[in-house]
């Protein structure tokens, strides 16, 4: 499991009573990022092992699927392997999408935001779609979009709808039609 926050320790305690070994892989110390009683819980499981200070740096899979992770320590660079057959990522609210800020309009977290920003009808200009951002024919789908639900599958539905959207974005500025 890859992950620091409540919802990553959630998701430990629920999973480690179910399975051999588990490791929990940290950026920094689960007293930083996590609640007191979470990170009590987790320390009294035995079969968690929590990596501190590392991150994934590669995956490795055969024929089956996936077969190990590379985990590579943030400070010394230096790596381990570690074979397991499952990966989940709990990576949180921190949107790591502050390359966009100068770009679009993003709230006070660095989510960008979606489905507002221009219209100018006297001008020629549409009102934005529901997921474009605020430069005309630029989208945001998944988690970094504010207001998303933070969901796999709505992530999905998302990336589905916004190839719709697109095409809209395209005729209006071709003034053709979608097709």
């Amino acid at each position: 499991m890859v992950g620091g926050g409540n919802s990553a320790g959630q998701a430990v305690a629920f999973l480690a009573p179910q399975v051999r070994k588990l490791n929990l892989v940290v950026r920094r110390p689960l007293v930083e990022t996590m609640s007191r009683y979470l990170v009590d819980r987790i320390t009294a499981l035995p079969n968690v092992e929590i990596q501190v200070g590392k991150e994934v740096a590669a995956l490795e899979g055969d024929e089956t699927g996936l077969a190990a992770a590379i985990f590579r320590n943030r400070v010394d660079g230096a790596e381990n392997r570690c074979a397991m057959r499952h990966l989940f990522l709990f990576l949180g609210a921190v949107p790591n999408a502050e390359w966009a800020a100068n770009c679009v309009d993003t709230d006070h977290a660095g989510f960008i935001k979606t489905g507002a920003g221009f219209s100018d009808a006297a001008a020629g200009r549409r009102t934005a779609l529901p997921l474009e951002t605020s430069h005309p024919s630029v989208f945001a789908i998944g988690d970094v979009r504010a207001g998303s639900t933070k969901r796999v599958a709505a992530a999905v539905g998302e990336g589905a709808a916004v190839v719709a959207q697109i095409h809209l974005a395209l005729a209006h500025r071709t003034g053709g039609s979608h097709a």
